[in-house]
């Protein structure tokens, strides 16, 4: 009789709790973007029921194929799935992203800009490090001389400041980039 033994068993509210949580999450892949979803570690018949759920707009419908989207996700692996979900809602991403942007702006020289390079090449497996070095070249040699204001009625310090800003956005754009296509 000590054989069986209830509880090793999750109990039947547990596994309506794990069921609920899993639909939600159904829900928030419905709701996303196809190009965030691409990033994902989806199986092809959640991909499918996912993309089958755009088409639906009657209320109750949605709800049920929110439970089958659920069940599909129960067979492929949640855990990763949600990991991956709160990977793609990190708030720390863009403060990541700001924070070198900063430090750039704030180096003198390009030995600060060596140390944000080899960061970003271990965070990123897909960055390009030529390229990333020929963004803050032209990044650093748009700067004006340290100590030099510029003065906006002249149209030379004009074009270098939006010359030092354009470079700038090419350094941000690549950095973003490369964030919204990471792998999660």
């Amino acid at each position: 009789m000590d054989e069986y033994n209830d509880d090793d068993l999750p109990s039947k509210s547990a596994l309506k709790r794990e069921v609920s949580a899993l639909q939600e999450v159904g829900e928030k892949l419905m709701n996303l973007k196809a190009a965030d979803r691409a990033r994902l570690p989806l199986t092809d018949a959640l991909i499918r029921a996912i993309d089958e759920s755009k088409r639906i707009t009657a209320h109750e419908a949605r709800r049920r194929h929110a439970q089958y989207v659920g069940k599909l996700m129960r067979a492929a692996d949640g855990d990763a799935i949600e990991r991956a979900l709160a990977a793609l809602d990190d708030p720390l991403r863009h403060k990541r992203l700001l924070d070198w942007m900063e430090r750039l702006d704030r180096s003198e020289n390009n030995k600060a800009a060596q140390v944000i390079v080899d960061e970003v090449m271990q965070t990123y497996a897909a960055a390009d490090r030529q390229h990333l070095r020929n963004l803050l070249r032209n990044y650093f040699s748009s700067r004006l001389p340290e100590g030099k204001q510029p003065d906006l009625d002249l149209h030379e310090d004009r074009a270098a400041l939006d010359k030092l800003q354009r470079e700038r956005r090419k350094v941000y754009d690549y950095f973003n980039n490369l964030e919204r296509n990471a792998p999660l």
